[in-house]
């Protein structure tokens, strides 16, 4: 269970990048059945998420339950305050190993966050992106895209529609 966020006096908050994820979540999953293969065809499963963040902000922390597909996934956002960006790393129940992080930062204007980083699907080297966008105080978007060819050209590979619970 994620407990709400804890207010940590004399620390300053020098951001609130991931503070509008902070909650409980239903979330509608669109994704590719297989990726980076040349299909177009799609599958929906329905989760539940909730997070928080901790240091006053600088590190957000999320959990999604997928019970039609029988597995829970974590994220893990930590801010770098020296260039304002956040790296973020995601761990599945069902490898438990953290998987390569992708690293990015907010629009100037906070209206989307975007994040890359080397990664592997299937023994193949590719660039992972993940992308928040359309945030509301009741829902937000999260796409992630791979690319084999260094970012020159993405394929989204799962959509997530978030509506606060």
């Amino acid at each position: 269970m994620i407990h709400p966020p804890q207010v940590l006096d004399g620390l300053p908050k020098r951001t609130a990048g991931f503070d509008f994820l902070v909650g409980r979540w239903q979330v509608a999953n669109r994704r590719l059945g297989a990726p980076l293969s040349g299909s177009d065809e799609w599958y929906e499963t329905q989760a539940t998420a909730s997070a928080t963040t901790l240091h006053n902000g600088a590190i957000s922390v999320g959990e999604m339950w997928f019970p039609d597909l029988g597995f829970a996934g974590s994220s893990i956002r930590v801010h770098t305050p020296a260039d304002d960006t956040w790296t973020i790393y995601w761990v599945n129940s069902i490898s438990g190993h953290l998987q390569a992080p992708v690293s990015g930062r907010w629009a100037e204007d906070g209206s989307g966050f975007v994040a890359t980083g080397p990664d592997e699907f299937e023994g193949r080297p590719i660039v992972a992106s993940y992308r928040w966008h359309s945030i509301t105080s009741n829902a937000a978007t999260w796409e992630q895209a791979f690319s084999v060819d260094d970012g020159a050209t993405w394929e989204t590979n799962w959509v997530m529609q978030w509506s606060r619970a």
